[in-house]
């Protein structure tokens, strides 16, 4: 089985138009609670309290030194790559066998990308188990 998540986009939850003083340019350090605001209306959704401070750091300069690298022809490398592994059917029914929750393409897939390596692939389908796992569920609560 392919496990999907769902996950939602990032919404603001509230906001604050903050303008930092000249002060704080000068060395001086702010530290004020700011109203936020949102869907509840200006100023109705809390506070945060910010801490604002600046410094100016030295800059660090090193001297150019122009190198000169002779010119040199070579032959280009080219690439190669590696011709697939031939992938042993028994070894992914074995796979199907131990981990039969997951889809016999996704084992055949695995098992590809680890160049037919079972073990490795043993190995990465355990750890996608581990991230597609739901959560424990928390201790019951002794009242």
């Amino acid at each position: 089985a392919v496990v999907s998540t769902q996950s939602t986009g990032d919404q603001r939850i509230a906001y604050a138009k903050i303008s930092i003083p000249d002060s704080v340019f000068q060395g001086h350090t702010l530290d004020e609670w700011f109203p936020l605001s949102g869907k509840l209306g200006e100023g109705k959704e809390g506070t945060i309290n910010l801490i604002i401070s600046y410094t100016t750091m030295p800059m660090i300069t090193q001297p150019y030194h122009r190198i000169h690298y002779p010119y040199v022809t070579t032959v280009p490398q080219h690439f190669t790559p590696r011709p697939p592994t031939p992938i042993n059917e028994a070894d992914v029914d074995m796979l199907k066998d131990m981990f039969p929750e997951v889809d016999k393409e996704v084992l055949r897939t695995v098992l590809e990308s680890k160049h037919g390596n079972v073990e490795n692939t043993v190995s990465a389908v355990l750890l996608m188990a581990d991230d597609s796992a739901p959560p424990p569920p928390p201790p019951p609560v002794n009242r």
